[in-house]
Formats: C-alpha cells, structure tokens, sequence
C-alpha cells in the first residue's frame, strides 16, 4: 500500500483522450493534471501492438496509459500517453535517484546515521517506519531508502525530501537528465493536507520509462549505487499483482508502485506500477502502467496491469526479438 487516504472531488479542466467504452468518467483532476498532445507512434512500431494493449485495457473505467521500451533495441509501444497522470509513489523512484547521485557526489553517505524523531513520523500516512520505531531513533541513510523504495514509506519519503532539500531538487535533477513530462512538486505531507495536489506530482507514462532506461544505461548513477537501487526494486515489497502478476517466478521484476486513495464518487485516484522486467534470456524490458481514476476495484486494476505485463513479455514480437 502506498497512500491511504480518501480524497476530495476536484474540478476537471480539460478532457483527455478516451478509449471507445467507458473510460474517464467524470474527470477528477487539478488544473495542472492533463496537458493535452498528439499521440505519436514510431514509425518503427506496428500499430497492432497499441491496439493489442487497448483492447486489454478497454474494459476498465478509466484513464489508463502504457508504455514500454526494449532495452537493448529501442522498440517500444505507447497508449494514452497523451495525458500526465499522478505518480503516487512511484515518484519515489525519482525521489531515491536524487538522494543517490548525492551518494555519488559525496555529500550524503549511506551509512551516515540519520536522526529521526517522533514529530517526522505523523500518523494517517502510511508508514512501516513508524509502526516500527513509534518514538523514531537513527537510521542509516540506506535504512531509510529501503523504507521508502521497498515499502512506500510516506514519511520515510519526506524525510529523504528534507535531506537533499525537498522536491524542487528532484525536479533540478530531472531536467540536469534531460527528463522531460514529469513534475515532482510536493512531498506526502503536502499532498495530505492539499488533495488536490496528488495531480501535479505527474507524468506521462513514455517519460517514466525513459528514466529508466536512463537509469538501466547507467547514465545517472555510479555501478555500486545502481546496483543498491536495482537490488531494493527487485524486492519491493508492494504490488505483487501488478506488473509481476500473472509473470512466471523466472522473471525479475525491479519496480515501483504507487496507490492513490477513494474518491468522493467512488473512484481510485491512481493504481500505478513501473520498472524494469527481466525477461528469461535476459533482455530487458523498461515498462510504466498508470490507472487513473478508476471506477472499478483496485484488485481490478491490478489484474488489468498484470494481464499488460504478460501480453509484453509473452505475446509482444520486439521481446521475442534477437539482440540487434
């Protein structure tokens, strides 16, 4: 679980693109949550292959986009990637990514000793760290991490945000790598006391991937941090029916969810799942699924992520490919 709180209705300021069926229904979204784009394809990708994903995602009422990209050859497939959709906790990614290259530099160590007190550990928040350690203590800084990455601590994650100087570093960071289409704007304590602002921590589904290709590359962390962070998404500990679902055990499945809570209409702002899959053979496959504001049940969502997944790693030609 990543975030557990219920969430006001909020005014709708601009329609996305809907798949034939009934999909956003009554658009709950911030003023920033959409920005409108055209949809576009490689040349390079048949046009099957999006409407392969379309037809597993149609029945769900929501707003769904996928993305997913061959590591080793480039080919990858999009839908609904004209929208930016609420991170949730995989912005945590990101999150852990700025708090690493840190690690790099040498301005932060992953054995410093963190102190940690009772007033960083509010309750209503989802969070192991404080149902552990109530009165808080120190930590090492890689404790924390493993919090926030494998578990989706909410308040491990802020205070990872107070320690490199809150989201507005993220955000410096993404744009140093050249990452476009993803906003990381308020911490979880933000998001608590303005709703609303869950939408503006966004992005569109290509934008997530390409981080981590980014990071799979090698391009924004040294070989021992990237492997620290490979080896804490590889155990996450949240989301075993997503994206890892329906996988035979002989895949690894390095990733992030993130969860949003109960709208006033009854629809789940957000069940989200994105990482890295490690096919049989050993290609790898980065892929992003965001569900946003769904009117069916979280368990729901989770299987129409998973059945993503499978149709990608069994049914898609560019994972059954030879190595270019």
């Amino acid at each position: 679980m990543d975030c557990c709180c219920s969430f006001r209705s909020l005014s709708m300021q601009c329609m996305p693109m809907v798949f034939s069926g009934s999909f956003l229904r009554n658009g709950v979204l911030c003023s920033c949550a959409l920005l409108m784009a055209t949809v576009s394809f490689s040349a390079e990708v048949p046009e099957g292959d999006s409407v392969a994903i379309r037809e597993i995602v149609r029945p769900l009422k929501a707003h769904v986009g996928v993305s997913a990209v061959m590591l080793d050859t480039g080919e990858s497939v999009s839908v609904g990637d004209e929208a930016f959709y609420p991170m949730q906790s995989v912005y945590k990614f990101p999150l852990a990514l700025s708090v690493l290259k840190r690690v790099d530099q040498g301005v932060l160590d992953l054995d410093q000793k963190v102190k940690v007190t009772r007033d960083q550990l509010p309750e209503k928040t989802w969070s192991p760290l404080r149902d552990r350690f109530p009165q808080g203590g120190e930590f090492p800084l890689k404790e924390l991490l493993r919090f926030s990455v494998q578990e989706s601590d909410n308040n491990a994650c802020d205070i990872l945000f107070s320690l490199i100087g809150g989201p507005a570093n993220v955000q410096k960071d993404l744009k140093e790598w050249g990452v476009e289409n993803m906003n990381v704007k308020y911490t979880e304590a933000d998001t608590h006391r303005n709703h609303e602002w869950q939408y503006s921590n966004s992005a569109r589904p290509t934008a997530m991937t390409s981080l981590f290709r980014m990071f799979d590359e090698g391009k924004i962390l040294k070989k021992d941090t990237q492997l620290f962070l490979w080896d804490m998404m590889a155990s996450c500990a949240t989301g075993a029916e997503r994206l890892k679902g329906l996988l035979p055990k002989e895949y690894v499945v390095a990733h992030k969810t993130g969860t949003g809570g109960t709208l006033p209409d009854g629809a789940v702002s957000a069940i989200n799942d994105a990482g890295i899959i490690v096919l049989p053979g050993g290609r790898r496959m980065a892929v992003t699924v965001f569900v946003m504001n769904s009117k069916d049940s979280p368990a729901v969502c989770e299987g129409t992520i998973a059945s993503v997944a499978r149709w990608l790693c069994t049914e898609w030609k560019a994972a059954g490919g030879v190595k270019k």
